[in-house]
């Protein structure tokens, strides 16, 4: 059974003690106690969901320091006067942080499949050396194999690992569709889980050619983004997400067999101000 490993650090709680806070300010607010103005102000939602997406990943998230800092800019600007002369810098500066982080985060992700391809690259002659040295000390197997290779190389296969682009051959999910859009088709045989976070982004995520047995656990965190998730009809998704003026649409077709409870696949994490759509074909 493959079971993504859990993370330390559980967002749902810190989330919880955002909504509670909101809560008791609201509360106090109506019962006559005094609130600041700036408490309730646009910039304070920056400040919260930064804060939010930081405790999340433990601090290790640049979304969470890129929103923490526009909202405490904009809080400071607006509410207390405090410019710091660097107002007609904030968007252009902001705008290049967040390119290189996308460029950093594209390599990262490049070597990550480059190492894949060169393990499967070695898997592959690690096959045909044993295929050749097994035909060599056999004739009669010498033949057959020689026959399927031929049969193998007529059909395309076996041609060695080819990267397409949004096709994934990784075990796992690391999808951060921030200000911009995702495409991925997952082909692994060894499904784990993992994450994905649309963030004034979307993320169209394609499961239908993956498997995998037991149960596989998705965090998926939805601010102001939308994802699609398509998975085989009869994997068993459950969901486990919160949702704060979000949507989640069931659409999957459900054949007659019903569900694989042997293919669990859970839904966790955050949809704020988002949507996430699940589909089967």
């Amino acid at each position: 059974m493959n079971k993504l490993r859990k993370s330390n650090n559980d967002g749902s709680i810190a989330f919880g003690f955002i909504i509670l806070g909101i809560g008791v300010i609201l509360l106090l607010r109506k019962v006559g106690f005094f609130i600041p103005s700036w408490i309730l102000t646009w910039p304070m939602i920056l400040i919260v969901i930064g804060l939010f997406s930081l405790i999340k990943h433990e601090f290790k998230t640049f979304f969470g320091f890129l929103m923490l800092f526009l909202g405490t800019y904009f809080l400071a600007r607006n509410e207390f006067g405090l410019d710091f002369g660097i107002g007609q810098y904030v968007w252009p500066l902001g705008l290049i942080a967040l390119g290189v982080y996308l460029i950093v985060h594209k390599r990262r992700e490049n070597q990550v499949l480059d190492e894949i391809r060169s393990n499967w690259e070695t898997k592959q002659k690690d096959k045909k050396s044993q295929m050749s040295a097994f035909s060599s000390s056999v004739e009669d197997a010498k033949i057959v194999d020689e026959s399927k290779a031929s049969e193998s190389k007529a059909s395309g296969e076996g041609s060695g690992f080819t990267r397409t682009t949004g096709t994934s051959f990784a075990d796992s999910l690391n999808i951060d569709a921030i200000f911009s859009g995702v495409n991925r088709r997952m082909m692994t045989k060894n499904f784990q889980g993992g994450k994905i976070t649309a963030a004034f982004g979307g993320a169209d995520i394609d499961l239908s050619q993956a498997d995998f047995s037991g149960v596989a656990t998705i965090q998926v965190d939805i601010i102001f983004g939308g994802v699609k998730l398509i998975v085989p009809p009869h994997w068993d998704i459950r969901t486990e997400v919160s949702n704060i003026a979000a949507g989640l649409e069931d659409k999957r077709f459900f054949r007659d067999g019903g569900v694989d409870a042997n293919k669990v696949v859970v839904l966790k994490g955050t949809i704020l101000f988002g949507g996430l759509e699940i589909k089967s074909y």
